[in-house]
């Protein structure tokens, strides 16, 4: 392999071994993968085999079981094209139920003559005594008996859960169970332990207000239309107008162009750049363009399929329309210093371009950042300052092969021992691709399985909580229980929660969610966009090191909670029309990124960037975030444990907790 290769590889895995290192190059070679798709497949390793757990290190045993399980695709891939181009394809037919007896359609004694039969064996059965099913993954999990209705409750009866899944019997005997995964500012809590412990005192939420406090003017602008739109549907208890597959190209295209001139502004007067250049022409001297990177396997915005991952040796600088015409212009990122870049983020870039068919960056200027709120509106506001505590979670909350929902439950238990002041709970609750929803094993409607077994533990965990606690619901794109199965996603209606039985003390927020806790501005995305980022960015000597939160500083960076551009195949509709709610309006205190990625909590530029990861990882529990902020005044007062400057900012004082479940 070339140099270029193998410093990828060191790049995306760190040091490595000679033997990892020659195995590693093996695999590329062999089966054309790049480096940062084997480096997906090694964290696809660890969370598997190992939970997740960064020490281990890729050795070339385990790299072995990586290669075979590459091997294993490859040959599967290539009989499924050979059975393909030999076997003449024929539609399917559906069936609502594999085990349905087959009648004589043309007899109507026989249809009859069935139904008085299944009639008979129906009522034999609630005769006789409950007893376990001879399969309980083949008839389903939510299969009850056939001849009468019955409830969620009784459908989901201890009788068709006699026999444990072999991952709750893995799952009961863990040994990592509330163990501290990682710790922000653990030695600042643990110092001011007697002055948090009001942190379970009631906090103040107000939702919707976290970054518009400090926009730029205080007026929306014109193309908030959509925001304004989704706020007063709010107010009447409906969702908006939500038309995700109607989006029209037009839309899109505008959209992307509004955001290159929103950076492009900011730009020109952070740096005082007299004027910003169009990049296509040609240019003998220095200036200044900003633009957006695109692939080179890019048509109108949309992915292509199959298209290769954004490589430094392919990449398109795209102007806006009034910066020049909207036309693309090869980008020569050689002899820029520092980089990170993925396609659809917005860049100001210096450079030339002697000849006029490619720009050549010498360097990469620093995007203006956003402001925060200061202090005189938080002075301003009565709640401000008071301390709280948080539990945040994501899902999925149940094991692949089970619908128990046993990690949720343990959850519910850590978060009463904790006595937070606000609990958020991401989706997904009952996931489109969980093994048993996928496989075509349920046989009952996903808001039933809500109601019989989320709500019941929701209600345990409102009962446990401080009477001043506050619940909140995230939905989630992969969630079946929302009806919109896009980005962004309004709240769950009233109508909904009722439905899902879910107790009047939880409420819902939208996806992503802007709130305000005591005067502290948090952002939730619920989108695994930094799993979407780590296999399309690339980048050189970047100045945050850490890739995974790097990631979620470009989130903050772009102003944007999906800034990537095209998304991949598999990612739900991002709604341009809708662009207004993933916008930053001001810089969060706390944003908060749930991926399948590793967890982490670090503060970059005063944000705490926080992925609290999962609470499942299939048959293994996952983890969660446990957040408390304290006044200043008591951080101050801990004394040689921290700085002796005043704490201004909120990530100064916050100390964030991931545990095990």
């Amino acid at each position: 392999m070339s140099s270029d290769a193998v410093q990828k590889l060191h790049q995306a895995f760190g040091t490595l071994a000679p033997d990892a290192l020659a195995e590693c190059q093996s695999i590329c070679a062999t089966y054309g993968l790049s480096a940062g798709d084997l480096f997906i497949r090694w964290q696809t390793l660890l969370l598997n085999r190992y939970a997740g757990d960064a020490a281990v290190q890729p050795t070339r045993e385990r790299l072995l079981e990586i290669r075979a399980a590459v091997a294993r695709d490859h040959e599967r891939s290539l009989r499924q094209r050979a059975q393909a181009s030999q076997t003449p394809h024929h539609p399917a037919k559906l069936s609502r139920n594999r085990e349905r007896p087959a009648y004589d359609k043309s007899s109507v004694e026989g249809l009859l003559q069935g139904m008085a039969g299944a009639a008979a064996a129906a009522a034999a059965a609630s005769r006789d005594a409950p007893r376990t099913p001879q399969s309980a993954r083949r008839v389903g999990l939510l299969r009850g008996t056939p001849g009468r209705a019955r409830g969620p409750q009784e459908m989901l009866s201890p009788s068709v859960f006699a026999q444990p899944s072999p991952g709750a019997a893995q799952y009961k005997t863990r040994g990592n169970a509330g163990r501290l995964e990682e710790a922000l500012h653990q030695d600042l809590l643990a110092h001011v332990q007697p002055a948090a412990a009001a942190a379970a005192a009631p906090a103040a939420v107000v939702v919707g207000a976290g970054q518009q406090r400090a926009a730029a003017g205080g007026a929306a602008s014109s193309d908030e239309s959509g925001g304004e739109e989704a706020e007063a549907a709010g107010r009447l208890g409906r969702p908006p107008r939500m038309r995700y597959m109607f989006e029209k190209t037009a839309v899109r295209t505008e959209t992307l162009n509004r955001r290159i001139e929103r950076l492009a502004v900011a730009t020109k007067a952070a740096h005082g750049v007299e004027a910003l250049a169009n990049p296509t022409y040609p240019h003998q001297d220095a200036v200044t363009a900003v633009g957006r990177v695109v692939n080179a396997a890019v048509d109108d915005g949309a992915a292509v399929a199959g298209a290769a991952p954004l490589s430094a040796d392919a990449l398109f600088l795209e102007t806006s329309r009034r910066l020049g015409n909207g036309r693309r212009i090869a980008l020569d990122v050689r002899a820029a210093a520092s980089y990170a870049l993925f396609p659809g983020q917005v860049v100001a870039v210096e450079g030339s371009n002697p000849k006029g068919a490619e720009f050549a960056a010498a360097r990469f200027l620093e995007l203006p950042r956003l402001p925060h709120a200061s202090a005189a509106e938080r002075c301003s506001d009565p709640d401000a300052g008071r301390p709280f505590s948080a539990v945040v979670a994501a899902g999925p909350y149940t094991l692949a092969d089970s619908l128990d929902y046993e990690p949720l439950a343990d959850l519910v238990a850590h978060a009463v021992e904790a006595a937070p002041s606000v609990v958020f709970l991401l989706g997904p609750f009952v996931a489109e691709s969980h093994p048993l929803v996928r496989d075509g094993l349920l046989d009952m409607l996903p808001e039933d399985v809500f109601a019989a077994r989320v709500s019941p533990l929701l209600e345990r965990l409102c009962a446990g909580l401080p009477p001043a606690a506050a619940v909140y619901l995230v939905p989630a794109p992969d969630d079946l229980c929302c009806p919109y199965a896009c980005y962004p996603q309004p709240a769950f209606s009233r109508d909904l929660l009722a439905r899902l039985a879910v107790p009047s003390a939880v409420q819902s927020l939208p996806n992503p969610a802007h709130v305000s806790v005591n005067g502290v501005a948090v952002a939730l995305a619920n989108i695994d966009v930094l799993f979407h980022l780590v296999k399309q960015e690339v980048s050189r000597l970047p100045a945050l090191t850490d890739r995974l939160p790097r990631l979620a500083w470009h989130l903050v960076e772009q102003r944007h909670l999906y800034p990537l551009s095209p998304p991949p195949p598999d990612a739900p509709a991002i709604l341009a029309e809708h662009d207004a709610s993933l916008r930053l309006h001001a810089m969060p205190d706390i944003l908060v990124v749930p991926s399948q990625l590793r967890h982490f909590a670090r503060v970059h530029e005063n944000v705490v960037l926080l992925n609290p990861g999962c609470s499942s990882m299939r048959v293994a529990g996952g983890t969660f975030a446990k957040i408390h902020v304290l006044p200043p005044s008591a951080v101050d007062s801990a004394g040689d444990m921290v700085d002796a400057a005043p704490k201004t900012y909120p990530a100064d004082c916050t100390s964030v907790e991931i545990v095990r479940i």
